[in-house]
């Protein structure tokens, strides 16, 4: 136990063995050099702290000098540099940067301050096993990089789905060029084909001319043959009766001719007959094709007049086209070809950032967390528009530093109160937000009201162009008018300067200036106070602490914009989808009508509708057979060479013809003059109709329905491809990471397994000691593990709830709902149950009893020689200004009196025989 008056020096003792076991200044809070450790008026310091180790003692020697803020190191005599006197501290687990063993005055208040998460850390490095914080470290690390992994899924997901519903709606694109281009492709077989049906009709016709020849050639040669014979006999008796030979001679051959004409004639009367009776059979069935023709055009024609009422969609497609080309020029203006995507991870980037900074602040300030999230979800209650929160909102869209560099200045000079509070423009609303949180919801928020005159554009005191500095505070960041303003009013931030290296260089001749109260180097702080009465100015400095928030700035208007282009890409894809609806539609419909007049014509051109009668009497056939019969008799033999004849004209005509007609039909479908129709060709021919009517009729279908499709191209398909392409390799990548996904779910829940069950063991134990000390107190306290996600492992941390009343409920500890007092009991006697389980070698508490009632110290102080003078526990440095009367003292205790001043009698003459023998006097005569 130190004790000793304030200002005697009780705490250079502290300061001694945290710099001397190469402790950082910062953990002490009085001073961010180390030279401004060493006594005023000294140029070098020295400590020496001798450390117990089994095996042999360790001797650390510091030597301080001020000019340079250099020491000099030696370890067991030997000189060595920081580094290797920090691994031997840290191989003793001696931690003097963990407030749960090393509690310097400076440092009391920030014990209450720790987050649980923070507390939780630091019991783990004081007293848990050597891997315990490496295992959750290990853990925080997974835990990370499985969200990140998270994310990326998640947003590669997101990209996949985008992607594809993009595809699908080019999809329909596609579709109908592929309709169309499966209309040009039976169009350009039908036009390969025609030729070839023109030339297959031409020599069917050359083959019928050169049958029906050799048949007339036939019949001629026939009826030759069967007048041969008559002649010859008709020569014979010529001969014979030469007197009669003109007479007789003609009598027989006219006989002759006449009987084998009259069989001749026989024959082709049954073939005339055979034929009438053909033709007779075929114009029934011509008259009912005629009719059910004529049926299926009227059906057509009532189709038609249905479609024919509405007005012409020709001039609306043209609408629609010219509204769909300027919806891709403003999309191409919003995102250009690609970057919709690119635009939407953005805008997630900017959230997720938003989400990190809320949990930092849902870590370090639940309350105020609690109020935002109420405050978005009823912001309808308040009449102010431009509600915004500073500190919380300032976190996503109000204040943003123009460099990262910049945050840790205006992070240092706004209190992290008001970083958290809430600034409204009017009063009214103020009240109100503060009655639903406060009162109603028990929140421990902060509120602000924004000045009425405005304080954004106030001016600068003085101007800045020397000494280094290089702008004033306010310019370092952006805010909201209100914001701003209420900045300039409370922490006159346009009037605050920060400058360089050259400005430390200068410090002397700087806080000589009249003008200057607070300002900045690169990495302090000064304030400059002049006394009311001396008129001296004394200066303080302290380190500019690294930023938690400020680092990440989102730019609001930035966001605003992207949200803007999202909400009108949104739009233009669903303007762009209603108008491709609406157009294909059109186009159906306009399609449809040209197909059924198409139809109609078609049907219309084929059947020609005969006007008179539609037969014959048999005594016309009778007559017609005797006039043919008789014409046959006189004039059949001429008529046989006649015929033979003009078939022979014909046969030519058709041959050529039919070359002309195979060499087109070649050329057309880009064939060799000796190459026979491919196989392909034969069978894409073999599937269309085999008549020039029907391929005309099919071909102008196929052209109707073609024209239809207006403004595709192959750029619609390639661009479908190359995104299907995309869609495959996002799907793939997908795979991927959500296979090393599950991977390190895998490894987490093993490493999980190694660090959560020996941590529930070490707070059940801190709970036990922590629960006894308050129940012997007639107080309630308890310690549990505290952790809204089992999964988010930089969440967990340790709670502490105590009761100090019997009326009351336990309640966490914080820096604002217990007293100064109730709080440094909670510390110390949470620092005692970390004290039996011996982790490390000893702890420091300074000044702890400060704010205490007298009952409680006194049992507190109870509470503190029993535990540390235990044989079992660590060594423990108990500082204190002042004790009660009448505690209770072990033989264990060594107590140092410290009383060192400007006054005091040097140790050498110092007589402690006689001052007790003067104060037992004393308190005899009292």
């Amino acid at each position: 136990m130190i004790v000793g008056a304030n200002g005697t020096g009780k705490s250079s003792i502290v300061c001694a063995i945290c710099l001397g076991l190469a402790g950082k200044t910062a953990i002490l809070g009085r001073g961010d050099k180390v030279g401004l450790y060493v006594k005023r008026g000294c140029h070098k310091g020295f400590i020496e702290i001798e450390l117990y180790k089994s095996g042999g003692n360790l001797v650390i020697n510091r030597e301080i000098h001020v000019e340079n803020n250099q020491s000099l190191w030696m370890l067991n005599g030997r000189h060595c540099n920081q580094k290797t006197v920090e691994e031997e501290v840290k191989a003793l687990r001696i931690q003097v940067s963990n407030l749960c063993q090393f509690l310097p005055q400076e440092k009391v208040g920030e014990f209450a301050k720790m987050s649980k998460i923070e507390l939780l850390e630091a019991t783990e490095k004081s007293v848990g096993p050597p891997e315990m914080y490496e295992y959750h470290c290990e853990l925080k690390n997974f835990r990370n990089r499985e969200r990140e992994l998270e994310n990326v899924v998640k947003e590669k997901a997101s990209f996949l789905e985008k992607a594809k519903q993009r595809n699908e709606r080019n999809k329909h694109d596609v579709n109908r060029y592929y309709e169309k281009k499966r209309h040009l492709d039976v169009i350009e077989l039908l036009e390969k084909k025609k030729p070839w049906v023109e030339y297959e009709t031409t020599r069917t016709e050359l083959e019928g001319v050169k049958k029906e020849r050799d048949e007339a050639k036939r019949q001629l040669s026939a009826l030759k043959q069967a007048q041969a014979p008559m002649l010859r006999k008709i020569q014979l008796i010529d001969n014979q009766l030469k007197p009669t030979e003109a007479q007789i001679k003609a009598k027989v051959k006219n006989q002759m001719l006449l009987h084998s004409e009259f069989m001749y004639l026989k024959g082709l009367i049954e073939d005339i007959k055979q034929t009438q009776r053909l033709k007779q059979m075929e114009e029934e069935d011509h008259q009912k094709r005629i009719s059910n023709t004529r049926l299926t055009i009227e059906d057509l024609k009532a189709e038609l007049a249905k479609v024919g009422d509405q007005p012409d969609v020709t001039p609306r497609i043209n609408e629609v086209n010219v509204e769909l080309r300027r919806i891709q020029v403003e999309r191409a203006k919003i995102e250009g070809e690609k970057s919709d995507l690119l635009l939407e991870k953005k805008l997630n980037d900017m959230n997720n950032m938003m989400n990190a900074k809320e949990e930092k602040l849902r870590g370090r300030h639940r309350d105020t967390y609690t109020a935002l999230m109420w405050l978005r979800q009823n912001r309808q209650l308040f009449n102010c528009s431009k509600l915004r929160l500073f500190g919380i909102v300032m976190l996503f869209e109000s204040i943003n530093v123009k460099d990262h560099r910049f945050a840790k200045y205006v992070e240092n000079h706004i209190s992290f109160h008001d970083l958290r509070a809430f600034v409204f423009q009017r009063k009214d609303d103020m009240e109100r937000f503060m009655t639903e949180v406060r009162d109603k919801m028990n929140l421990k928020v902060n509120s602000i009201s924004a000045p009425e005159d405005s304080c954004s554009k106030r001016p600068p005191s003085r101007n800045i162009e020397r000494f280094g500095f290089f702008t004033y505070l306010r310019e370092m960041f952006d805010a909201p008018e209100e914001v701003m303003s209420y900045l300039c009013h409370q922490y006159r931030v346009h009037d605050v300067p920060v400058g360089n290296e050259q400005t430390k260089s200068m410090i002397r001749t700087v806080i000589e200036e009249p003008y200057l109260r607070v300002f900045y180097t690169t990495e302090e702080r000064y304030t400059l106070k002049r006394s009311f009465y001396s008129n001296k100015i004394s200066t303080s400095n302290s380190a500019v602490h690294p930023s938690q928030y400020l680092t990440i700035t989102v730019d609001a208007e930035e966001k605003r914009q992207l949200e803007q282009q999202m909400k009108e890409a949104t739009a233009l894809d669903r303007r762009d989808n209603e108008l491709l609806a609406e157009k294909k539609q059109l186009s159906e419909l306009k399609g449809k009508k040209r197909q059924l007049e198409q139809k109609i014509s078609t049907k219309q051109d084929r059947w020609v509708y005969p006007t008179g009668s539609n037969g014959s009497t048999g005594t016309e056939f009778n007559v017609f057979i005797c006039i043919l019969l008789y014409w046959c008799m006189l004039t059949v033999p001429v008529l046989l060479q006649q015929k033979c004849g003009r078939l022979d004209q014909r046969k030519v005509q058709l041959t050529e013809q039919c070359k002309g007609l195979l060499k087109r039909a070649k050329t057309i479908c880009r064939m060799q003059p000796d190459e026979s129709l491919p196989e392909d060709l034969r069978n894409a021919f073999s599937n269309l109709p085999d008549t020039l009517d029907e391929i005309d009729a099919m071909l102008n279908e196929e052209r109707s329905r073609a024209e239809c499709f207006t403004g595709l191209s192959e750029n619609v398909v390639d661009e479908y491809n190359r995104r299907e392409q995309e869609i495959k390799h996002l799907e793939k990548d997908l795979e991927d990471k959500s296979n090393a996904l599950n991977a390190y779910r895998q490894n987490i829940s093993e490493a999980k397994e190694r660090w959560l069950n020996p941590l529930k063991q070490l707070v059940e134990q801190i709970n036990g000691k922590f629960s006894d000390f308050f129940r012997s107190m007639q107080c309630a306290g308890e310690v549990d593990l505290h952790s809204e996600n089992e999964e988010e492992y930089d969440k967990y941390g340790i709670r502490i709830r105590v009761k100090f009343h019997s009326s009351t409920q336990l309640h966490e500890l914080t820096p604002y709902h217990q007293s100064g007092g109730e709080r440094s009991v909670s510390t110390m006697l949470y620092l005692m149950a970390l004290q039996e389980l011996n982790r490390c070698p000893f702890r420091v508490v300074d000044e702890i009893n400060q704010g205490m009632d007298p009952v409680n110290e006194r049992r507190v102080f109870d509470i503190v020689v029993r535990t540390a003078c235990k044989e079992t526990t660590s060594q423990y440095f108990f500082i204190t200004p002042k004790l009660l009367q009448n505690l209770q003292y072990a033989e264990e205790m060594t107590v140092l009196c410290v009383h060192n001043g400007a006054h005091m009698l040097p140790p050498n003459q110092w007589d402690e025989k006689a001052f007790i023998r003067r104060c037992l006097q004393r308190k005899a005569r009292a």
